[in-house]
């Protein structure tokens, strides 16, 4: 395991995160911070799996997606909070000051894939549901 994950596993981020799931507004708006952090070049190599960090944590908040890991909201939630932390290993204005941010998302997108295999099923099902009344087929009538 790299020297940033044993610092993340050690750190307050988990006990962070648990107290934070049950105020709904706090985790938008570190979801809110979270979006202009992916903006940094340094995050474009998971700025994806940031995202769907993101949808996963912001779905289970609205109550939309239910099936979910409570272990898996909070690992997620640890690593959202981690990122957006400017007192992590390595502060974000040094050079390869996100090197640890990379480090730490792509351990949790390892460990939460099966998780998040689950929700992306969850959402796809959602997302190719028919809409409206689109599928409604037009049929000629007599008036009597």
């Amino acid at each position: 395991m790299s020297f940033f994950v044993n610092r993340f596993l050690k750190g307050k981020w988990f006990a962070k995160s648990n107290s934070l799931l049950s105020n709904k507004s706090k985790v938008l708006s570190i979801l809110a911070t979270l979006h202009s952090y992916m903006k940094n070049r340094g995050m474009l190599n998971v700025r994806k799996d940031l995202m769907l960090l993101a949808d996963y944590i912001s779905d289970i908040v609205h109550g939309r997606y239910k099936g979910y890991n409570a272990t898996a909201i909070v690992m997620a939630l640890a690593g959202v909070i981690y990122v957006i932390s400017p007192l992590d290993v390595v502060p974000d204005f040094l050079p390869f000051g996100f090197l640890d941010d990379v480090s730490i998302i792509t351990w949790i997108i390892s460990k939460l894939s099966s998780e998040l295999s689950k929700y992306e099923q969850w959402k796809n099902r959602l997302t190719h549901l028919p809409q409206g009344n689109d599928n409604i087929e037009e049929v000629d009538y007599e008036e009597v």
